[in-house]
């Protein structure tokens, strides 16, 4: 990938000095920055699928399998579920800001709109997503008073312990998730920086 970017900036230099903004090779940087703004589009699809799954999968077990009657019970399921379609609002939102990312204006004011919508998905990547999951844990736990109603003890230990081990694998792919993306995020920032003549970005942990 080094030997593509020094490629890259090699090919910026010759359009700069051709002074032509509609230069072949200008035209290829920013056709391979939009290849990698696709690429993480379709981790958020994917993203975006396995949630509204799991929660039409917790819609369809509260409302034809576990039927809660206490209002603590209804609390947990609405954390539960409402946690994951705020996830997948806020994907879309994501989705949306990412497409309407303008590499074809100058060089600066792409990578702003780039650098922004990083720091964004930095914010979502890390305190929201850990927000959302703490959230859904609690809401899981609220079930567990009425669960007891109907299973035996030590069916409710290994059903907590489970959650926890099951929480312990989900955190687990969505860190290999999040870090795919955010090496997806650096390169473009890397292509962008390469274009503005600026250092390679450091803000962004893979």
């Amino acid at each position: 990938m080094d030997k593509e970017s020094d490629h890259l900036k090699d090919m910026w230099q010759n359009a700069r000095r051709d002074d032509k903004s509609e230069s072949p090779d200008a035209q290829k940087i920013v056709a391979i920055a939009k290849q990698q703004i696709r690429s993480n589009i379709k981790l958020q699809l994917s993203t975006i699928a396995i949630l509204t799954i799991t929660a039409l999968g917790l819609f369809g077990f509260f409302i034809y399998v576990a039927q809660f009657l206490h209002t603590l019970s209804h609390i947990g399921e609405a954390l539960m579920i409402g946690g994951l379609v705020v996830r997948i609002i806020i994907e879309l939102f994501s989705i949306y800001k990412s497409s309407n990312i303008d590499l074809t204006k100058s060089a600066l004011s792409s990578s702003n709109e780039s650098l922004a919508y990083t720091e964004f998905r930095k914010q979502i990547n890390g305190p929201v997503t850990i927000v959302i999951l703490i959230l859904y844990t609690i809401g899981f736990y609220m079930l567990t008073p009425e669960f007891s109603l109907h299973f035996s003890t030590p069916v409710m230990i290994l059903m907590d312990l489970s959650y926890i081990i099951a929480a312990a694998i989900f955190s687990f792919f969505i860190r290999l998730g999040i870090k795919k993306e955010n090496k997806i995020l650096k390169e473009i920032l890397r292509i962008q920086n390469d274009i503005t003549g600026e250092v390679e970005p450091k803000n962004i942990k893979t």
